[in-house]
């Protein structure tokens, strides 16, 4: 059933047989995946997917469509690592799947070749991605967007509706390489932070946010010029090869500083914590990054150790876990107890706070009823809890957020961890 070449488009690449091989087809993963509590299809978990890939490695199956289309429904969330008694690499396992799918030549290619070209030359190229998102950035705080919502001209917008909700209010100017952040009184160290690509362009304030909380725990923090996009959308997409890329610009940009790296978004962190065994093939590099790997920070588990002034937050809070925050680095904990300490928070778990919201990268374009499917879900969560703040730790996420309040009329703000940290440190003042 393979080509001469093996069943693999591109060999070089293939998810490893033993990688493949870890899964013993359990079923503990099943309800930790997104896609089988919607759809209750084995084709559509975490075994499933494993065990189509098997076949085909093993030339049982062809690499049609049908195959590919179960695997590009896969949010790549990795709860199912955490359920797994295994230790399968499920993450590594799709990547390496998703590098398949672009040498494939099936249907869908069209839409692919638009997605590599959008995250080579738009989203990795910060003057050329901050063009992109100035119209954007400069319709979010205008008087139009409560007029164009108001007369519900939003409903023109068709597939492109729902971004428009999610778009984040009152995150003003981008904050990029070189820009300064705050000056702490008492300097007791220094740390880099981390200002990626979408998030540095629409988030700016979450940047902001994160260096005055820094400094309010005495650490100066800096966003040095020569870093960039991290690589992790691409690394998703299957463009393993430019992934790559980017990682050795971020490790030339700030391997020479050796201070810690303070990552705000989970996708990036996430990325930059597997540097390692994303160059692992790389002589020149491999070293390098596994250590560079080790100085990544989240903005939670590095403010968690510092020491930090006492304050309020008179509101009633529910925490969403970031996918990659959760599963991919397994960090739970620190967010809810950096919330729970402020005063006055009353902290409100919802149901599947640690199941994925659909926002997943470009997911919400690509695969848009899956992804409302599971923001709406979130939604009727959120109505039942009535929070006055929905907190999360990712771009992506946040802006799932912001649609799904407006989908059932919840009046509550949507913030990064960042942004309620530096707002109740604020009012202690």
């Amino acid at each position: 059933m393979g080509s001469e070449r093996g069943p693999w488009p591109n060999p070089a690449e293939a998810p490893t047989d033993e990688d493949l091989a870890r899964c013993v087809h359990c079923g503990l993963c099943l309800n930790a995946c997104p896609t089988y509590i919607v759809t209750g299809l084995e084709a559509e978990s975490p075994r499933g997917r494993i065990y189509l890939a098997r076949a085909v490695a093993e030339e049982r199956v062809e690499m049609t469509a049908a195959v590919q289309s179960h695997w590009d429904l896969c949010l790549q969330c990795r709860a199912c690592e955490v359920a797994c008694p295994s230790g399968v690499a499920y993450g590594r396992i799709m990547e390496h799947v998703r590098t398949q799918i672009a040498a494939a030549p099936a249907s869908g290619a069209g839409q692919r070749r638009w997605r590599r070209l959008l995250l080579r030359n738009v989203v990795a190229r910060r003057r050329v991605l901050g063009a992109v998102l100035a119209l954007p950035r400069l319709y979010v705080g205008s008087p139009g967007r409560r007029v164009a919502r108001g007369l519900r001209l939003t409903r023109l917008l068709g597939p492109l509706r729902t971004a428009e909700a999610g778009l984040p209010y009152g995150q003003g100017r981008p904050l990029r390489p070189g820009d300064a952040l705050a000056a702490p009184e008492v300097e007791a160290g220094r740390a880099v932070v981390f200002t990626g690509c979408i998030m540095g362009e629409l988030f700016g304030e979450v940047h902001r946010a994160t260096g005055r909380v820094l400094a309010r725990c005495g650490i100066q923090g800096l966003a040095t010029e020569g870093q960039g996009c991290c690589g992790a959308l691409h690394a998703h997409d299957g463009d393993l090869e430019y992934a790559r890329k980017l990682a050795r610009t971020n490790i030339d940009a700030l391997e020479p500083l050796e201070l810690p790296i303070v990552v705000n978004s989970a996708g990036c962190g996430a990325a930059m914590k597997e540097y390692g065994e994303l160059l692992a093939g790389d002589p020149s590099y491999a070293e390098r990054a596994s250590r560079f790997a080790l100085r990544v920070r989240d903005f939670s588990e590095y403010v968690a150790g510092l020491e930090r002034p006492k304050a309020d937050f008179e509101a009633r809070v529910t925490y969403q876990d970031a996918c990659h925050l959760a599963h991919a680095q397994r960090i739970r904990e620190q967010p809810r107890n950096l919330l729970a300490e402020l005063h006055g928070c009353e902290m409100v778990e919802t149901p599947g706070a640690d199941v994925c919201c659909g926002a997943a990268g470009l997911y919400s374009l690509v695969q848009p009823a899956m992804s409302a499917e599971l923001r709406l879900r979130k939604a009727s969560q959120f109505e039942a809890a009535t929070p006055d703040v929905v907190v999360t730790a990712n771009p992506g996420c946040q802006m799932q957020y912001e649609a799904a309040i407006r989908e059932v009329g919840l009046q509550a703000r949507v913030m990064h961890i960042a942004q309620v940290l530096d707002e109740a440190y604020r009012r202690a003042d």
